[in-house]
């Protein structure tokens, strides 16, 4: 029977990906033609590093400096005159910001909605104010939300109620989030064991982790842990949706920060992690493009796929 030519250019692709196979069965050298070309690393920066959380103007700025992305801040305030990403004008604003300057909005950040709506993993307005965030992230064009567990809204896993009630809540807003196909990434003090619990629990891919190594490891010095930083990207493996990278005031380049990233590079290969690198970090000089554009050649150069020894 005759076969169409993209048969044959398939069948064709099949057979040569399997000599190296056959060779090496047959005792024979296989030969690689090509270093396969790494995989581009995706940096965006935060807003408020940037300056200024919810300032649409940062958006022309990360173009200047040579970001991929960044990641913009929903506020709540309450004066009814500030402008903020809850109203559409403004989501649209955001939008063609982004869109004239080639910039991706990497993310949502969601910013303190203010004490009467603390904490966030029980106070009845957080779930509004979550449903709204997922439209807003949809709206913008970005799949992903950053969701603070932290600070006051940390999740005390002693407390079963506090626990029940996040679970609850989160369920009934992951099936909000997948009707958009928006991802919730839950940045915590949490041991990864304990977000596999409550990611379980919760039961959907559509909520997910905020990864912040930097975060775990002054956790673990607050509590007296000795947990192993590094062994927690492969447990969480493709739970972790985004990263933040940041060495405290220091330039990412800077020896003696608490995280080892060359290290921790190699663990968010070894997983396929494939996402964005999402910079939260200060400008020790002053001089916020000369630091973040050192910042972005360190990342592209330490999380480059597939990994140097030289990183």
């Amino acid at each position: 029977m005759p076969i169409s030519r993209r048969d044959f250019v398939k069948r064709a692709a099949v057979a040569s990906a399997g000599l190296p196979a056959i060779a090496a069965a047959q005792g024979a050298p296989a030969v690689v033609t090509a270093t396969p070309n790494p995989v581009p690393v995706r940096i965006g920066m935060t807003d408020w590093n940037l300056g200024q959380r919810g300032d649409i103007t940062k958006i022309a700025l990360a173009r200047e400096i040579g970001l991929d992305g960044i990641q913009v801040s929903l506020q709540f305030p309450t004066d009814g005159r500030t402008p903020t990403l809850r109203d559409p004008a403004t989501q649209a604003a955001f939008r063609r910001a982004a869109l004239d300057n080639g910039i991706q909005i990497c993310s949502l950040a969601i910013g303190s909605p203010g004490k009467s709506r603390l904490p966030f993993h029980s106070h009845p307005a957080a779930a509004i104010l979550l449903a709204e965030a997922v439209e807003v992230a949809r709206n913008l064009g970005t799949n992903n939300i950053l969701l603070p567990i932290l600070g006051d809204s940390h999740i005390d896993l002693s407390n079963q109620a506090q626990v029940d009630t996040f679970v609850t809540m989160m369920k009934e807003l992951a099936r909000y989030a997948e009707k958009y196909e928006v991802v919730i990434g839950l940045e915590d003090w949490i041991a990864a064991e304990d977000n596999i619990r409550l990611l379980d629990a919760i039961g959907s891919a559509y909520v997910a982790v905020y990864y912040d190594a930097h975060n775990i490891v002054s956790r673990n010095a607050r509590s007296g842990r000795a947990g192993d930083v590094y062994v927690e990207p492969k447990l969480l493996g493709s739970r972790i949706h985004q990263v933040h990278v940041k060495n405290a005031d220091m330039l990412l380049a800077t020896p003696g920060g608490k995280v080892d990233w060359p290290r921790m590079a190699r663990e968010f290969s070894d997983i396929g992690y494939r996402g964005w690198y999402v910079l939260e970090t200060a400008s020790p000089t002053k001089d916020l493009v000369a630091d973040t554009r050192a910042n972005i050649e360190y990342v592209k150069k330490t999380f480059r796929i597939p990994p140097t020894s030289a990183a």
